[in-house]
């Protein structure tokens, strides 16, 4: 791609907050930013005013320091995907991520749950026939990976018939979510990985004694044998750990676990939905200001000079929710993400669509209720959020705005992330 004949102009994406004599640009789409003098960023915003080509902008400086270093910034913006041509060239590539439940059918009952799995409250699940279909569908969305989940997917009897549609015509990255009880023989191991390039194990726990408050017990002994037997096959391995009050404290523990097993090891945040809302006072820690996604806002100037934190782009808000990921339930409901699985998030249900290569394709599900539903938790559209430059420092979660609206709890968050983004613009370098 020749820059010099594109015209400058910001992606759609792209935000900019000024300060004094530096300006911020930050991308929602991919977590980038970059600081850079108030005065090169007003000349680009002028040749955008202007319609001009970035060759038409570098020839009008007669300055050659001048000119090479808008060169030089215009190509490092190109490589952040800053502008308005890389834009368009993104929507070109494949690269949602989708999640699917197969069904809310579960043998086991765990305290946490977020679905409250096998209590059969979300409706029946779809019939093999609708599977099938619904496996040819999810390809409309060009997934990078797809998730397989439940409940518990592998008490599907048409598990394997659902898992050889899907990569018969699937080459991307499968993902196997499980509880992994039902992984107990060689046989069923083996077909796992053969067509599973990943699977992500529940196992809340570091013993017999933590897994068996969440998760029942016996499923310890069960978890562990099902990794020997998936590994005996190369099969790639996380297990994960929601944190409660009782094993906030030994997180230590469960990650020395997982290396001992050789798999990687992942703790969750707990969230009080489904049966976790009903046994949240077994799980919430409510000193902890943690977010859905598990980011830790506690920020101290020493610890953040001392490390000269401000010479590292801090994070940026980038919710890819009804963008490059969904979630589709045992239904084939549609929602934007697994943290927005209500109703009124609801986009589309992927069966009843009568073209869904052109309705995906063009975006049509960005016209519904769901989708409206789902935007006013973007920090920029936020009542609380929307005026502060501030925005997009604060969260990386849309379910942690949705969470902060409903409980009325922006003042941490707002001090916390305030004082760290003050820093970082008080101690960051321009380009």
């Amino acid at each position: 791609m020749n820059l010099f004949e594109e015209k400058v102009a910001f992606a759609g994406y792209v935000r900019i907050y000024n300060r004094e004599k530096r300006t911020l640009i930050a991308s929602t789409e991919n977590n980038k930013c970059i600081m850079v003098s108030r005065e090169i960023s007003d000349i680009f915003k002028q040749a955008e005013k202007e319609n001009l080509t970035f060759g038409e902008l570098f020839d009008s400086v007669e300055d050659e320091a001048s000119r090479e270093l808008l060169v030089h910034l215009s190509e490092k913006l190109q490589s952040l995907a800053m502008w308005k041509h890389i834009e368009d060239e993104l929507e070109k590539i494949p690269r949602s991520e989708v999640s699917i439940d197969i069904t809310n059918n579960c043998n086991l009952r765990c305290k946490h749950c977020c679905i409250s799995a096998g209590d059969n409250k979300r409706g029946c699940d779809l019939t093999t026939n609708e599977l099938l279909e619904l496996a040819d569908r999810i390809l409309l969305l060009n997934p990078a990976t797809i998730s397989v989940s439940g409940g518990e997917p592998l008490v599907r009897k048409d598990f394997r018939e659902f898992t050889d549609r899907l990569r018969s015509k699937y080459k991307g990255t499968l993902i196997l979510m499980t509880n992994a009880v039902l992984i107990n023989n060689d046989e069923i191991a083996k077909y796992l990985t053969d067509n599973y390039d990943g699977f992500d194990i529940s196992l809340d726990g570091y013993d017999e004694e933590t897994c068996a408050m969440i998760r029942g017990e016996g499923v310890f002994e069960k978890v562990l044998n099902a990794v020997k037997l998936l590994q005996k096959y190369n099969g790639k391995i996380s297990l994960s750990m929601v944190k409660t009050k009782k094993t906030a404290d030994n997180i230590i523990k469960f990650s020395e676990l997982c290396e001992k097993l050789g798999v990687k090891s992942l703790v969750r945040c707990f969230e009080p939905m489904g049966r976790g809302e009903k046994n949240k006072d077994l799980f919430e820690i409510k000193e902890d200001h943690t977010c859905a996604c598990g980011t830790d806002w506690t920020r101290e100037k020493d610890v953040f000079e001392k490390k000269k934190m401000y010479t590292i782009a801090p994070n940026i808000f980038s919710c890819h929710g009804a963008k490059t990921e969904f979630q589709i339930d045992q239904k084939g409901d549609v929602f934007p993400c697994p943290m927005f699985m209500s109703i009124e998030y609801k986009l589309f249900n992927i069966l009843d669509i009568e073209n869904p290569e052109e309705f995906i394709s063009e975006k049509k599900y960005m016209e519904s209720d769901g989708y409206k539903n789902f935007m006013k938790f973007m920090p920029y559209n936020c009542d609380n959020c929307k005026g502060c430059d501030k925005q997009l420092f604060c969260f990386s979660c849309a379910a942690t705005v949705r969470k902060c609206v409903e409980e009325n709890d922006f003042e941490y968050f707002c001090n916390e992330c305030g004082k760290y983004y003050d820093m970082y613009w008080e101690n960051h370098g321009t380009v």
